[in-house]
């Protein structure tokens, strides 16, 4: 069997990092291995096809890699002692928790039914919100749609280009993060500034936090589901 999926395994211990790996490479999918947090969290970017993380990873655990996985789209197994509480989190972030023995047949049907369940949907959907008032960095803008991910934002005034990166603040919700920019476009009205995509920023440890804090707001913000 040959597969073109990536997998990023997270394994500091040589236990997980020994048994899990054969397997999935003889079941033929394409591997990375990396033991820390930091090393884990820079691959990600790269958008593997799913993550498989022990729990414990010193200052940090496998839920934070799962948190940061879900927010754009890619499942995720965390790997760690019989915990109720981090079960129950897991479940939470839509992450499969796993405590060993862990067993071979088992860890792969998972991977190949998370992988395909994956493939149906990788992103979480888009919603259209009712326009809001927003601020890059010191330019006043508005919020169009939002997403787990990220959103779409318009930028207020003739301005004809925007950063890389910036800071988007929505006063109403008292809330702030750092974005980067994926896309960028004229408005469709003529004069009315730029509308730019953004995804969040993942590039710091306070981000993951502020991610969750995002996820929250996404969620219960009014509108209506948009087509990707």
């Amino acid at each position: 069997m040959t597969s073109h999926q990536r997998i990023l395994l997270v394994a500091p211990s040589d236990e997980v990092a020994n048994t899990v790996a054969p397997w999935l490479e003889s079941a033929g999918f394409e591997l990375v291995q990396q033991k820390g947090f930091a090393e884990a969290r820079a691959t990600l970017g790269t958008r593997p096809d799913l993550v498989i993380t022990e729990v414990k990873l010193g200052p940090y655990n496998g839920l934070h890699l799962a948190i940061l996985a879900g927010g754009q789209g890619t499942p995720a197994i965390v790997i760690g002692d019989r915990d109720p509480v981090l079960q129950v989190e897991a479940e939470h972030q839509s992450a499969v928790y796993l405590t060993p023995p862990i067993d071979h047949e088992h860890v792969l049907r998972l991977v190949r039914d998370l992988l395909t369940t994956a493939g149906h949907k990788r992103k979480s959907p888009r919603k259209r919100v009712p326009v809001l008032d927003a601020m890059i960095d010191d330019m006043q803008a508005h919020l169009l749609d939002v997403s787990h991910e990220g959103m779409r934002i318009e930028a207020i005034g003739s301005r004809d280009t925007l950063p890389s990166s910036f800071v988007v603040r929505l006063p109403m919700f008292n809330f702030s993060c750092r974005v980067e920019r994926v896309w960028m476009s004229p408005a469709q009205e003529a004069g009315a500034g730029m509308w730019c995509g953004a995804t969040l920023s993942t590039l710091s440890p306070g981000d993951i936090d502020t991610a969750l804090a995002w996820r929250a707001l996404v969620d219960r913000l009014p509108g209506s589901s948009v087509m990707h």
